[in-house]
């Protein structure tokens, strides 16, 4: 659903868009626009209203109908760029020709004009008969409510496992459960007798709910009354207050579910108000489900105590906020507890694992990445095998990921891992989604994440917001919320990249294929001419080939695949080289490659890929001597592009990142820098101490530069060859020191 709402917030803009004077379109055609905005406003707020529905009560056809509407979103947005390109396009023609041809460019470009508010009517007729039959379909099909006897079986809480583990059976769980009990326990005198509250934080899988029963079971018998409740995603609150009051206050509060909020927890609150207690609230999700919890824990001064566990570093933060509490990060497990919890679940304790099978389990364990619930699925599933052969092994681990969604075996962790994606806010669902397109264990900079986010159109612009900033927001939640890991902390402790733990990669790589998000072919997979492919993963994996291979053999995608659609390509290793020409993806807005230039792509075809938003590519940006505009130039991982800046003579507007990197990257920029006596708009993508003055003798000033932007950077002193800049009429920066 939320998916399908994010296209139509990047298309309802653009719509908005054609209305304007600018385009001229007749007023028939207007009309048809107004018809098309309220049509899709309506369907965006059906939407939202569906997404609001549990679980089990959105139906396949409510899914196969929200896919169908984000594909014709797209297709509508393709369709409005294209005309935007073609209306605009003869404008800026005349402003490059000479005076004595402006005549006959007028000539042209009006007949093309005209030629293009036509083609967008008939795009726009052809949108309004899908409209209806989209909706003509899914009336035909809609099953009428009582129609289909819903099914009455409810679906056993993932979570209650932990609750029944046999302890002989854990690991690597004793010195967690030491330093929560050491940490409940903390405080002399009146302090250790106020209420304490331990979060203990970490992704789903991890084993939190396993540790807080752990030592609870151990605790309880030191208090006067005991409670554990499961929160779960969408709580229930009656049914939490409740079955607190009931294990507080024993059998004459069976009945307690009917009573309201208030009366529950007066009831709770007149209980515990004279006895020690410790409750474990398990699995917390928000900040309001913890706040009307609050309300029933009275502190008593009597050394009560709660265990709270959730995935939410940020919910964590506020149940554990004052005095008394403390919030524990649950780490996963070391390798030797890993291979030994495997060697548990698989082998009896005096078996020894054959040393054939080492190479195979060691990438097996590495998949799992120390995740308590990884581990313990897989070993079922290893165990299950006849033999326990290397080869059979081997076989399990190349199908973790494509399992995932299809293996009975693998249902509790699918569950577990899909209530943080449920969770997630819409605008968070695309945002997350898009790092399905990189390998397992890349780092992800986080500068260039939030750019093809933009880029995107997956970060929507608030009020007083920068995007890039509100892209920076989404990062930190994500990271809060355990999806994603954070990596390379700077000085302050923020991260600058992140990866994405291989069975979270697995689940969204899964999600990415249903609503045909993300295409990564494998190999020489299947995809059909009909396919509609959006954005590509090109992740430099060998095709089997020999000697009588043909050319169109040995490309990752035939000429049969229509690629008009692909919105963004991302390609790794030697991929690129294998690559059809750029020329067919006329929808482009993302293009990330290590290996550009290549046979099939000249960067002179970078000049017709009118969308293109955001460009990240290897060594080889020299060869654009004809770019204009470069509105995002990341060189971290390609630092010899700043030597090479210096022959892009004609680029007018430049904003670059990641010169923090290295300190001769700031006098390698200015080096090319001096060259650029076109650019007139120069903005950074910074949060770092600046100089902009390590110039050498005979270095020139850009004598057009209009416009400077530091970001969020901060300048050492302004640059003295600003002086001598007479058309610099907008600079911004931070402050200077």
């Amino acid at each position: 659903m939320e998916l399908a709402t994010a296209a139509l917030s990047s298309l309802l803009p653009k719509l908005a868009t054609l209305l304007t004077e600018e385009y001229k379109l007749q007023k028939r055609v207007r009309g048809e626009i107004r018809f098309l905005t309220d049509e899709m406003e309506r369907m965006q707020a059906a939407l939202l209203e569906m997404s609001k529905l549990p679980a089990h009560r959105i139906t396949h056809l409510d899914k196969l109908w929200a896919r169908d509407l984000k594909e014709l979103s797209y297709d509508i947005e393709d369709s409005i760029d294209k005309f935007m390109v073609r209306v605009d396009a003869p404008a800026k023609q005349q402003k490059l020709k000479g005076f004595s041809f402006r005549k006959f460019i007028d000539k042209i470009g009006m007949v093309r004009t005209i030629k293009n508010r036509h083609q967008v009517a008939e795009d726009i007729k052809d949108i309004k008969i899908r409209i209806r039959e989209d909706a003509d379909r899914r009336g035909r099909y809609m099953v009428q409510d009582g129609a289909a006897q819903p099914d009455s079986s409810v679906a056993m809480d993932p979570r209650m496992l932990a609750l029944y583990e046999d302890v002989k059976k854990l690991v690597g769980i004793d010195g967690p459960a030491e330093t929560v009990t050491n940490l409940l326990a903390q405080g002399e005198g009146l302090q250790n007798q106020k209420l304490k509250v331990v979060s203990i934080v970490g992704v789903g899988g991890l084993g939190k709910t396993t540790l807080a029963n752990l030592v609870y079971q151990r605790l309880k018998g030191q208090f006067m009354c005991q409670a554990f409740v499961s929160v779960s995603l969408k709580p229930n609150m009656n049914k939490i207050f409740s079955s607190i009051l009931r294990q507080v206050g024993g059998r004459e509060y069976n009945n307690a579910e009917q009573w309201d909020h208030t009366e529950l927890i007066n009831h709770i609150r007149q209980i515990l108000e004279e006895k020690r207690y410790i409750i474990v609230i398990d699995d917390l999700w928000d900040e309001s489900s913890w706040k009307s919890i609050k309300c029933a824990l009275i502190d008593n001064n009597f050394g009560s105590r709660v265990i709270v566990t959730t995935r939410n570093a940020g919910v964590a933060k506020i149940s554990c906020s004052g005095d008394s509490g403390t919030m524990y990060e649950l780490s996963p497990l070391s390798y030797t507890d890993s291979k030994w919890l495997l060697h548990k679940r698989i082998f009896n304790e005096e078996e020894v694992i054959p040393p054939e099978l080492d190479e195979v389990l060691n990438k097996i364990l590495r998949k799992c990445g120390g995740i308590p619930l990884a581990i313990i699925t897989i070993a079922s599933m290893l165990a299950s095998t006849p033999n326990r052969t290397k080869y059979e092994w081997y076989g399990v681990y190349e199908s973790m990921g494509s399992r995932l969604d299809k293996d009975k075996n693998l249902d509790n962790m699918r569950a577990i891992l899909s209530l943080s994606y449920s969770d997630l806010p819409s605008y968070l669902k695309p945002c997350l989604l898009c790092l399905s397109v990189f390998p397992e264990d890349y780092k992800i900079g986080k500068d260039r994440l939030v750019r093809m986010w933009v880029a995107e159109g997956f970060v929507d612009e608030k009020k007083g917001s920068n995007l890039y900033d509100l892209g920076d927001s989404y990062f930190h939640e994500l990271v809060n919320r355990s999806m994603i890991q954070p990596v390379d902390m700077d000085k302050f402790g923020n991260p600058r990249a992140c990866r994405v733990h291989d069975m979270i990669l697995d689940l969204i790589i899964s999600l990415s294929a249903e609503e045909n998000f993300v295409t990564i072919p494998e190999g020489r997979q299947a995809i059909t001419p009909a396919d509609k492919i959006r954005r590509l993963s090109l992740q430099g994996n060998e095709i089997n080939s020999d000697e009588e291979d043909t050319e169109e053999d040995k490309m990752v995608l035939t000429s049969t695949v229509n690629v008009s659609h692909v919105r963004s390509i991302i390609a790794f290793s030697d991929a690129f080289q294998r690559m059809p020409p750029l020329s067919r993806f006329s929808a482009l807005r993302v293009l990330c490659s290590e290996q550009f230039p290549s046979k099939n792509n000249d960067p002179k075809v970078l000049g017709i890929l009118h969308h293109l938003r955001y460009m990240r590519l290897g060594d080889g940006i020299g060869n654009l001597t004809s770019l204009r505009e470069l509105s995002s130039l990341d060189v971290e991982n390609s630092p010899n592009s700043l030597a090479e800046l210096s022959k892009l003579t004609e680029l007018r507007e430049l904003c670059i990142l990641g010169l923090e990197g290295s300190g001769s990257y700031m006098k390698t920029f200015l080096q090319s820098l001096s060259n650029l006596g076109n650019i007139h708009t120069l903005n950074f993508k910074a949060s770092w101490s600046l100089s902009l003055d390590c110039t050498s003798d005979g270095w020139r000033a850009p004598a057009h530069l209009r416009s400077f932007d530091g970001g969020d950077a901060t300048l050492s002193e302004l640059p003295r060859w600003f002086s001598s800049l007479s058309e610099l009429s907008r600079g911004q920066h931070a402050e200077t020191g």
